[in-house]
């Protein structure tokens, strides 16, 4: 029969198990047993039938003794100090020969993602993948996706334009019709000739009415 001992460094390998419960901590590679014991016991499936798996190791230690596997629930924020083992029996409470089930690496492994809840496979079907298939119609000429609302087709870029230009127009015209300040001038200086025409004529009509006036007055 065989177990599994992790090192502190997380290192796996398998042992064989040929010693009674009382001897676990030599697998471990601890001179005495002092506060070695078991710490957990899971139950599990193996090839369908319900089986056992126990945890025997260390609760106090050395400061940087402390061993960096993180073991399933509920023991997954215990800590414990140099190697541990791992030992998989047919009924809960006996360790003995005949109760020992072959553990291997590779087990112990597959029984850990179960434990832990199982790990999603990140390159399964499932994963989200940034080259995903577009349906073609749904792409612009230059293969970027109309489904973003950010990209404009060529057909709205050229109404875009005319109505820009449009604008330009209209705000010429505007500029144009206005008046401007030296056509006010312009219309201004063209009056203030006028006023003077108006009196200049006025003036020579009154010269001629006074000069009649002045003759009949002589002959009289």
């Amino acid at each position: 029969m065989s177990c599994v001992v992790i090192d502190k460094k997380v290192n796996k390998k398998c042992v064989k198990l040929n010693i009674e419960k009382e001897n676990y901590y030599k697998k471990c590679g601890f001179r005495n047993n002092n506060n070695f014991g078991l710490r957990h016991c899971w139950k599990v499936k193996d090839n369908g039938e319900d089986v056992y798996l126990s945890v025997f190791s260390r609760d106090t230690g050395r400061a940087n003794s402390e061993n960096k596997c993180e073991l399933p629930p509920p023991i997954d924020n215990e800590l414990y100090f140099g190697s541990f083992m791992l030992v998989m029996h047919k009924e809960k409470e006996s360790y003995k020969k005949e109760s020992i089930l072959d553990l291997s690496v590779e087990k112990w492994e597959q029984i850990y993602n179960k434990l832990c809840g199982g790990f999603e496979d990140l390159g399964g079907d499932d994963s989200y993948s940034s080259e995903e298939e577009i349906d073609p119609e749904l792409l612009t000429k230059e293969g970027y996706s109309k489904e973003d609302g950010f990209i404009v087709d060529d057909e709205e870029d050229e109404s875009i334009d005319e109505l820009d230009e449009i604008d330009e127009i209209d705000e010429n015209e505007e500029v144009t019709g206005e008046e401007t300040d030296e056509d006010e001038d312009e219309d201004e200086d063209e009056d203030e000739d006028e006023d003077y025409d108006t009196e200049s004529d006025g003036s020579y009509i009154a010269s001629e009415l006074d000069e009649e006036e002045y003759l009949e007055t002589d002959e009289d």
